[in-house]
């Protein structure tokens, strides 16, 4: 299949260009006014120590990375792009790693789309929360140390990294993930050494949180870790109130040879029903938050309720090295959860010719569990001159609803925009809750994978290939078994020292729930597609520029799309779009611009076309991001440091020519290192007060973003 790049793919984003570069020059010009911090990371290092400190004892066997802080920003390794540790230069695909100090800087800690955004290609936020879309397109749910996570909201505080694997993931990792890529968070390890930390933070709009995390050794081979947060937030009104409680706890017990861990995490979320905040002006080809007269974040609905998210996790992860060449691990997790709304409205119709808005009524309560098991195996040896590395395991993977509520009533209330009435004064409906359904499984997915990896030449050329058989089981489904493979292959060419040249193939099967039905009742088909990429990753001047530049093309068939139509129960319909075409380009790069300044900028161009050559619905077809900090080390400054990103997002559109306008948001930070263990943070995000949409569901149901918000925070580190 060939897939041609239409004429004029890169222009639209030169405004974009243009506005990230002078937002990177004014960072520059403010640095260049101040003068010399020790960050968290000390990288007044030479190159020779950051090389030596990268190879320190930060590593578990093969499989996962047990700490990334005080490791700088940039990471030359992934755990989760092979299942295995594998140099990032050595992967056939754009593989992203955002370590915890640079998690830390962009402060985000409510969201993973908030924080990516800045930092890896072609990631932005689909709507509030871990929700995003990668290379244009809605992803599925994000993963938890390689097991598929159920929370459409998550906290960083246990998060240890992110990775970003662009491009079709089912070999290894099942039916869950996209065409387009997925994102897995490595949690926080127990460490041998006992340290730990305690921060406080205080911000606008009743903003307070604290973080506690400590770990260290106990006694005969066992270890713990325990990381906590609790956050109290208003929000800019009370729809986007953001309350969590976070509690994750680890223990963990080696013998050199043999490590076995036992994770316990219990997550509460109290969020406003957010639903119902945004009001929509499509009088016009931009579509526009309404202001009402009673304020620009007055909120159409009463607060009856509380948009709540309850998870309770227990994860269960044994690695055995069999030898210095073999390793083996088997894990497990089972996962709890409610997902309730409660007695609150959303918009339903509005007439702005008539001064009108109807307002429906929805309550719903969900409560599920899941189990996911599997075991990951990794061989190294050499036949001849060829290295080669073996790749198997198997995941299962099932979730089940356990009961649940549901209300919906259409048009419940009428109002007007210009004189709303006093929703104080609003009942909550009398009418019972339904009752509870029986239950419910949605249905288990079995994945068996091989792949095989063959390093020749001194590791000039790498190719690696592989298969898996995917079986899904769906009860409530018309057909209940349905089975398909997925495959992958890839070669990376090393033409000279430090510059990768490679191209990756995959395909990806997902089996598509019982719940996607068109208007007739009928379950859509099952999603397949395809990937290609082809780039170029360098690490040039002794590791002080590092890049990653690549054009991709997929396509995915069979592609369910929200109608915008309920039935009386208020489930959802799809249309099915028979196919979709992608084509972009991205661009990730670092620099260590000097022994105390580290800069990484991302770009991101692409386009996404239906069947019919058409842009597909609720699309960003460009964004840029930039991140940076600069640590003062002398002068009248020492011990400061500063820095800060602009994200830059293109429109959002939405077929009917309609579409939220492209925006700009920049966040900056200063901070202050008292001595070894005391710190100060000021941030300031939205530092400009942009108004715009960050993400939306529909052309009706946008989530605005967030106004210029300050945040001081306190750490005390410790060992």
């Amino acid at each position: 299949m060939n897939i041609v790049s239409p004429p004029g793919l890169i222009r639209p984003l030169r405004p974009a260009r243009r506005a990230l570069v002078l937002a990177l020059l004014a960072t520059t010009a403010v640095m260049a006014q101040v003068a010399p911090t020790p960050s968290n990371v000390d990288i007044a290092e030479n190159t020779a120590t950051k090389k030596e400190k990268e190879t320190e004892a930060v590593q578990l066997p093969a499989f996962e990375v047990k700490s990334s802080k005080d490791q700088g920003y940039f990471a030359k390794q992934s755990v989760s792009g092979m299942k295995t540790s594998q140099d990032l230069a050595d992967m056939s695909a754009n593989v992203r790693v955002i370590p915890r100090d640079l998690i830390d800087d962009i402060g985000v800690p409510e969201s993973a789309s908030d924080t990516l955004k800045f930092v890896a290609s072609g990631v932005n936020p689909y709507v509030r929360g871990e929700q995003m879309q990668i290379r244009g397109q809605r992803v599925g749910f994000t993963m938890v140390d390689d097991i598929p996570d159920l929370s459409f909201f998550a906290d960083n505080a246990g998060i240890d990294t992110y990775e970003v694997l662009k491009g079709p993931q089912a070999l290894l990792y099942g039916s869950n993930p996209s065409l387009f890529g997925l994102v897995i968070k490595t949690t926080k390890k127990p460490l041998p050494e006992f340290q730990g930390s305690l921060g406080a933070s205080i911000g606008d709009y009743g903003w307070k949180r604290v973080d506690f995390d400590i770990t260290g050794p106990l006694a005969k081979g066992f270890s713990y870790r325990i990381v906590s947060a609790y956050q109290k937030s208003d929000g800019f009104n009370e729809s986007y109130r953001d309350n969590r409680r976070i509690v994750n706890s680890t223990v963990q017990w080696t013998n050199g040879k043999a490590t076995v861990r036992a994770s316990y995490d219990w997550h509460q979320f109290d969020l406003g029903t957010f639903d119902a905040v945004n009001v929509i002006d499509n009088r016009g080809p931009i579509l526009k938050p309404y202001r009402s007269p009673k304020g620009r974040f007055f909120r159409y609905a009463p607060s009856w309720g509380t948009y709540g998210l309850y998870f309770n996790d227990l994860r269960l992860n044994a690695t055995y090295q069999w030898n210095e060449n073999w390793q083996s691990r088997v894990y497990y997790q089972t996962e709890r959860g409610d997902r309730p709304s409660i007695d609150y409205l959303y918009v339903g119709t509005r007439d702005f010719a008539h001064d009108t808005l109807t307002l429906d009524y929805f309550d719903y309560d969900e409560n599920f569990e899941s189990k996911v098991y599997g075991t990951d195996n990794i061989g190294k040896y050499t036949i001849g001159k060829v290295n080669l590395q073996t790749n198997f395991g198997y995941l299962y993977d099932t979730r089940k609803g356990v009961g649940e509520t549901f209300t919906y009533t259409p048009a419940f209330i009428t109002t007007s925009f210009s004189n709303p009435i006093d929703f104080s004064k609003i009942a909550v409906p009398s009418s019972p809750k339904n009752k509870p359904s029986p239950n419910r499984e949605d249905g288990t997915t079995q994945t068996y994978y091989f792949l095989e990896t063959l390093s020749m030449f001194d590791d000039r050329l790498i190719v690696n290939g592989g298969i898996s058989r995917i079986k899904a089981t769906n009860p409530q489904a018309p057909s209940n078994d349905t089975q398909d493979s997925a495959k992958r292959a890839g070669i990376v060419v090393k033409p000279i020292k430090n510059v990768s040249l490679y191209y990756g193939y995959a395909t990806m099967f997902q089996a598509t729930s019982a719940t996607t039905i068109d208007i007739n009742g009928n379950r859509l088909p099952n999603r397949l597609g395809e990937g290609n990429e082809v780039g170029v990753k360098t690490d040039l001047f002794g590791g002080l520029v590092n890049a990653t530049v690549d054009y991709y093309w997929l396509t995915l068939s069979n592609i369910p799309v929200p109608s915008g139509l309920r039935n009386a129960n208020g489930v959802g319909y799809y249309l099915l779009s028979p196919e979709r075409k992608y084509t972009g380009y991205e661009a990730d790069l670092q620099f260590q611009l000097t022994k105390n300044w580290q800069l990484t900028t991302v770009f991101w161009t692409g386009e996404t076309l239906d069947t019919d050559g058409k842009r597909a619905s609720n699309t960003v077809n460009e964004s840029a991001g930039a991140f940076t900090r600069y640590n003062f080390t002398e002068g009248p400054l020492k011990n400061w440091n500063v820095g800060g990103g602009t994200y830059i997002s293109g429109n959002r559109y939405f077929r009917g020519g309609q579409s939220f306008d492209g925006y700009s948001v920049t966040n900056v930070f200063i901070g202050y290192r008292y001595n070894q263990n005391l710190s100060y943070t000021l941030r300031v995000n939205n530092i400009f007060d942009k108004e715009y949409v960050a993400g939306a569901w529909s052309p009706g149901d946008a989530d605005v973003g967030d106004p210029r918000m300050i945040r001081l925070s306190v750490e005390y580190r410790f060992r």
